[in-house]
């Protein structure tokens, strides 16, 4: 597959989108630690067409010629680094959230069991 060009940038476009709405999906349910996303476009210190994730001291760099038509296998990757790397133990679901995000509460409910 040509990872060159046009198709790399959309692919690019594409894994940026999936990470921030995980992340995103996070903030929404949870008040916890810190995670932060940033891309080659914002942050120019990043290797073009990346995205870095940041969890704690952990950090997860993502590079999209690696993830080009994965996208459902880059959201599972991603998932499943943060749910390694975010202490759910000393979060708190967000009060009055419109929409708890389901995979963010069971992981939060199995970190914490007892909390509501």
């Amino acid at each position: 597959m040509d990872t060159t060009g046009h198709e790399l940038y959309f692919a690019h476009q594409r894994a940026v989108q999936t990470i921030h709405g995980i992340a995103i999906r996070y903030r929404l349910a949870l008040i916890g630690p810190r995670v932060d996303v940033a891309h080659a476009e914002l942050d120019p210190t990043l290797p073009e067409h990346s995205i870095r994730v940041r969890a704690g001291d952990a950090e997860l760099l993502i590079d999209s010629a690696d993830w080009v038509g994965r996208r459902a296998e880059l959201e599972e990757h991603v998932l499943a680094w943060l749910l390694e790397h975010v202490d759910l133990r000393t979060a708190r679901p967000r009060p009055a959230a419109r929409r708890y995000d389901e995979v963010w509460m069971l992981a939060w409910r199995e970190a914490n069991p007892g909390r509501r």
